[in-house]
């Protein structure tokens, strides 16, 4: 219990902290025109990901945690999804596949937050992600989607590039606070903490229906007029 004097002194030290972050505020340049928009887009949607050079690191950390084993495991996972490409035989399950292991071995700091993910999760999409990259990188996520999803913002807070899968978008109404928090933590702070984190998810009805009302939602729907 505090005293009536600790309490006034402790409500001293609060005012005089708030004070100084508002004189702060007050005594700082306005932001620069044009701000808001870069924000907006910090990366202009033509960018060709494939053209980001890695990392001076990446060499090194691969070689450190990967094996050579699965090294050659995923590789040769990666030249079968490309010729599937080439082919014009992919499905867009496996596209995604593709990308989010051309980027994990591209840049170590790309993690993987995702449910039933040593299998594959239910469409494939973070398939031998875990068996390649170890449990840190690539989390085989509890049936939480905003705990884990308010992992990957302290991930990409951090320096970190997480990639969540959601296995169904709607799955994402519980994680709606977190993903607000997503754009607002990088606009509030003026963008001086990066939020590179890509949320994924199948949207919309299985072929033969089999996913039913509660699994079938699209998220767009909940956020879009």
């Amino acid at each position: 219990m505090f005293t009536t004097e600790e309490l006034k002194a402790a409500k001293k030290d609060v005012q005089e902290t708030v004070k100084h972050a508002m004189d702060f505020a007050d005594n700082s340049p306005e932001p620069k025109a044009g701000l808001a928009q870069e924000l907006e887009y910090p990366t202009p949607p033509d960018t060709d990901y494939n053209k980001i050079a890695p990392p001076s690191f990446a060499k090194t950390v691969n070689e450190r945690t990967i094996s050579s084993e699965q090294m050659m495991n995923v590789h040769s996972h990666i030249d079968a999804l490309r010729k599937k490409a080439e082919d014009g035989l992919i499905t867009i399950a496996e596209a995604v596949n593709l990308a989010i292991h051309e980027e994990m071995l591209r840049d170590p700091t790309t993690t993987l937050q995702a449910e039933d993910l040593q299998a594959g999760s239910s469409f494939g999409i973070p398939g031998l992600t875990q068996q390649t990259y170890g449990s840190l990188r690539a989390s085989d996520e509890i049936i939480d989607e905003g705990h884990f999803i308010g992992k990957s913002i302290g991930e990409a807070m951090n320096g970190y590039r997480p990639i969540v899968e959601l296995m169904n978008t709607n799955f994402g109404i519980y994680g709606m606070a977190e993903i607000a928090s997503c754009g607002n933590t990088y606009l509030q702070s003026g963008g001086q903490f990066k939020l590179p984190l890509t949320i994924l998810g199948a949207g919309g009805t299985a072929p033969d229906q089999a996913l039913g009302a509660e699994h079938s939602q699209p998220l767009h729907a909940y956020i879009m007029v």
